[in-house]
């Protein structure tokens, strides 16, 4: 072999890949490019076929390493002369000339195989960068093509924006594809008396609703979402549809019903979370932000924070129990009050609107002013309790009753301007109260049906769900808390106090002899003194500031005898009564003035016995 080590590694290396058929398709262009250019390397090449050749023929095929034929080419070289000598001291057994006729035959038949694997090679290699080259030129055509499209639309779209510049004006313009509308979550299957934010929007059953933020300012809504969870809105409520799942309530109060089969609810408020598994129940959040929550049937899970994976404290309601997350994120277990959100809306109208006026009626009877609470449920001055409508002059106690089963209300007394003169848990003192007999007859009730029935004032009966009312015997007491009402309809305020007052014409023929008072934080706000005419009716109008806390109501005897008992008041047929008692309530407007609350509850509806003058006299 003529060449060297030194000379032709790369070459060796290429023929070594080659021999052992793990030549790549790089080191193939690499050898055909050496054997094209270098004679020298052709010769080698040839040389280096006939010794494989050679080996084959002596020694079989042996098991070479390609590496050990590309580093080591002294030990070829000396392969090479230990095939050559063998050759000559076989030439000098054999005639000279037969010797070399055989030894030249044989290697042209050597050469001829090398050239012809040769040649086979070259034209493996020119097929395969053949069709690299027509692959490279189909790619750079479809390149061109998609760059020769979007010349082409980009064209296209400057001629057409340049002709709509200039056409006729009678043209027809070029119609954006419409938006994809968003998916509808729920649907609005019922609602009374409702009002939103803004006001052009429907309340009509079969309303879809998508994904979005909304405020019912006044009234009742029923939704049903797509997952089959039911949900009662009582106004003020604002809240945020998330999906069809999922709500966030930012304050006020709902009701949630799953209907069989649904896949749960998840009500997430800014403080805490309440997880349905099942079940009935209500979310309230009040005007500081906290959670409220109290579950009719089944279980729920109440969680601090918003998110409804992750919590830093929880607990598990069931049915009869509630429990409330505080601003601080604290999860506590809270009294449980059937009455404190409206659980559907009711088959007959209700004089409670949510948003727009507070039945106190029926926050005697245990509700929240809307129909939840119960027709002819009393109260009782002495203990401060629930209790059944029992007739029978009982003495008062000279002290004031906090009542803790009902929120709204503060407490109840027995007014006595001797004995009892304190009007609220703050200590306020009504201090123009009258002496009394100390005594009176019934707790103070919401008038229904059962017990003493239906009370008449001016030829109309009181204690219905549309013409509710509280019986006040006298003497009675009772004193709301203002505060604890506007923190439960937290997108409202209250603007006053209305009602209708007088004695009812269902009572003994005995005449009767009774005061009516109002009071907000034990000072006197309204009055009506020595109501001797049965069935009359006068109103009550009276407006609250901001900052008013506590709202009373009192009956007195106005100091009669007792003909039956010389020597006692009589009190037997003062049958006082409170005829449609709301508190007005106005959207919440937090730097509103006091005039702003005055203009804001004027424009009101108002109940159409008390059509008074406002700020009516204190003495009639």
């Amino acid at each position: 072999m003529t060449a060297g080590r030194g000379e032709h590694a790369e070459l060796f290396e290429l023929l070594g890949a080659l021999r052992e058929g793990t030549a790549t398709d790089e080191q193939l262009v690499r050898l055909d490019r050496l054997l094209a250019s270098d004679p020298a390397s052709q010769q080698t090449y040839v040389e280096y076929m006939l010794l494989c050749a050679e080996l084959r023929r002596h020694h079989g095929t042996p098991e070479v390493r390609g590496a050990d034929w590309e580093t080591d080419a002294p030990e070829t070289e000396a392969i090479l002369s230990e095939v050559v000598e063998q050759d000559r001291l076989e030439g000098e057994q054999l005639s000279a000339d037969q010797s070399r006729w055989e030894a030249q035959a044989h290697r042209e038949a050597i050469r001829r195989a090398a050239d012809t694997e040769l040649d086979r090679f070259r034209e493996q290699e020119r097929l395969r960068l053949e069709e690299l080259a027509r692959r490279e030129y189909l790619a750079r055509r479809r390149q061109m093509a998609v760059t020769a499209l979007t010349a082409a639309i980009l064209l296209i779209s400057a001629v057409m924006v340049w002709i709509s510049r200039w056409e006729a004006p009678t043209s027809t313009p070029v119609v954006a594809p419409a938006p994809v509308a968003p998916p509808v979550v729920a649907r609005i299957t019922r609602s009374r008396n409702a009002q939103w934010r803004p006001a052009n929007f429907s309340a009509e059953p079969g309303t879809q609703l998508t994904a979005s933020a909304m405020s019912l300012t006044q009234g009742l809504v029923e939704l049903t979402f797509d997952s089959g969870a039911e949900v009662l809105l009582q106004a003020p409520v604002s809240l945020r549809l998330e999906s069809a799942d999922q709500m966030f309530l930012e304050g006020g109060a709902v009701s949630v019903v799953l209907a069989e089969g649904s896949s749960g609810f998840i009500v997430r408020t800014p403080t805490g979370t309440v997880v349905d598994y099942g079940t009935e129940f209500g979310v309230i959040v009040n005007k500081g932000g906290e959670t409220e929550t109290h579950v009719y049937d089944g279980r729920v899970g109440l969680r601090s924070g918003s998110d409804p994976v992750r919590s830093v404290v929880s607990m598990i309601l069931t049915a009869g129990e509630a429990g409330t997350v505080d601003k601080a994120g604290a999860v506590a277990p809270e009294d449980f009050r059937l009455g404190r959100i409206v659980r559907e809306i009711p088959q007959e109208p209700s004089f409670g609107i949510p948003g727009r006026r507070l039945d106190l009626a029926d926050v005697i009877g245990g509700g929240n002013g809307f129909g939840t609470g119960r027709a002819g449920a009393a109260t009782c001055p002495l203990t401060g309790n629930a209790v059944d409508l029992v007739e029978r002059d009982r003495n008062g106690r000279g002290r004031y009753l906090e009542v803790s089963w009902n929120r709204y209300v503060d407490g109840v007394f027995v007014p006595d301007g001797e004995r009892a003169r304190l009007v609220s848990s703050a200590g306020h003192v009504f201090a123009e109260c009258p002496p009394t007999n100390n005594l009176y007859n019934m707790a103070i009730t919401n008038i229904g049906e059962a017990d003493c029935g239906p009370q008449t004032l001016d030829g109309r009966l009181y204690g219905s769900s549309m013409r509710p009312g509280i019986l006040m015997h006298a003497n009675l007491g009772i004193t709301f808390d203002l505060d604890e009402i506007a923190s439960a309809n937290p997108g409202s305020q209250i603007t006053r106090f209305r009602a209708g007052i007088g004695v009812s014409d269902r009572a003994t023929d005995r005449p009767c002899h009774a005061d009516f008072w109002v009071l907000v934080d034990g000072q006197v706000r309204f009055r009506q003194l020595g109501v001797r005419q049965k069935g009359m009716v006068c109103a009550v109008d009276v407006p609250l500031r901001k900052g008013d806390r506590f709202l009373t109501l009192i009956t007195t005897d106005a100091g009669d005898v007792d003909i039956l008992a010389p020597g006692r008041r009589a009190t037997d047929s003062d049958w006082c009564i409170f005829a449609e008692p709301i508190l007005e309530l106005a959207p919440a407007a937090p730097a509103a003035r006091d005039s702003e609350v005055k203009t804001m509850a004027t424009a009101n509806e108002t109940p159409s016995l008390t059509t008074g003058a406002e700020g009516a006299p204190d003495d009639v």
